[in-house]
C-alpha cells in the first residue's frame, strides 16, 4: 500500500510538471496588470505611477527592480517619465522593443509636448534584435534600474541583460506603454517570481 501511494503521488507531481512547462505560455503572467494599446503611437495613453505599485523591490543600494511584459509582433514602446501628464515639456525616456520590423531595440531621451508632439530627441542606443516580440507568447522580463540612471532588462529565467543602457537623467516616477502598428498587450506590477511549480529536485523514494 506505502509503494501504492508513493508511485500515485510521484504520477501526480510528474503530471502538474508536464503541464507547467507544456500547456500554458501565458501562466507566467500571473497576478500581473494589463493594458491593452490599440489606439496607436499618439494616443494619450495613460501613464501609472510606480509608487503604488504592489510588487516592486527596492535593494538597501536603492536599486529598483519591477516585471512587466508584453505580448504581440512587433513595436514594444515602454515610456519613462517623471510626471503623470508629461505633456508640458517634460524630458523622459522611451524604451523601443523590436522596433523596425522586430528588428532593433532602441532608447531615446526627448522633451514631450504633447501626446503626439515631441523634440530635442536623442538617441541613446541601438542594438540589432531579430525576433525578440511574439503575438502567441508574452516576453517577460524584469526593469533593473540602478541610482546612477543605469538600466537593465532581462528575460525571465536568463541570467544576463538582454538591453543596457544609461542616462543620469532617468526618472521613472510614472511608466507608460504605447503601441505603433499593431495592438500590444502589457502586463506591468507583476509578481517577481511566480513559478510555484517547477519540480526540479524533487526525489520519491
Amino acid at each position: 500500500m506505502l509503494v501504492s501511494a508513493v508511485q500515485n503521488i510521484w504520477f501526480l507531481l510528474l503530471s502538474i510538471c508536464v503541464v507547467a512547462h507544456n500547456e500554458n505560455q501565458f501562466e507566467a503572467t500571473l497576478g500581473c496588470l494589463q493594458y491593452n494599446a490599440h489606439q496607436g503611437y499618439n494616443f494619450a495613453h495613460p501613464y501609472y505611477s510606480t509608487a503604488v505599485f504592489k510588487h516592486i523591490h527596492k535593494t538597501s543600494q536603492n536599486v529598483t527592480t519591477m516585471r512587466m511584459g508584453v505580448l504581440g509582433k512587433i513595436d514594444c514602446n515602454i515610456r519613462l517619465s517623471p510626471l503623470e501628464y508629461p505633456y508640458d515639456n517634460t524630458e523622459m525616456n522611451e524604451i523601443i522593443l523590436s522596433g523596425w520590423s522586430n528588428t532593433k531595440n532602441a532608447v531615446r531621451r526627448y522633451t514631450r509636448t504633447h501626446p503626439n508632439k515631441y523634440n530635442n530627441e536623442a538617441i541613446l542606443k541601438f542594438q540589432g534584435s531579430v525576433g525578440l516580440l511574439s503575438e502567441f507568447k508574452p516576453l517577460m522580463f524584469t526593469m533593473e534600474i540602478h541610482p546612477s540612471g543605469e538600466l537593465k532588462l532581462t528575460k525571465d529565467d536568463d541570467v544576463k541583460p538582454f538591453f543596457t543602457f544609461q542616462d543620469a537623467k532617468l526618472s521613472f516616477s510614472y511608466i507608460g506603454f504605447c503601441n505603433y502598428e499593431v495592438p500590444l498587450i502589457y502586463f506591468y506590477d507583476c509578481p517577481l517570481e511566480v513559478d510555484l511549480r517547477d519540480c526540479s529536485g524533487i526525489v520519491l523514494s
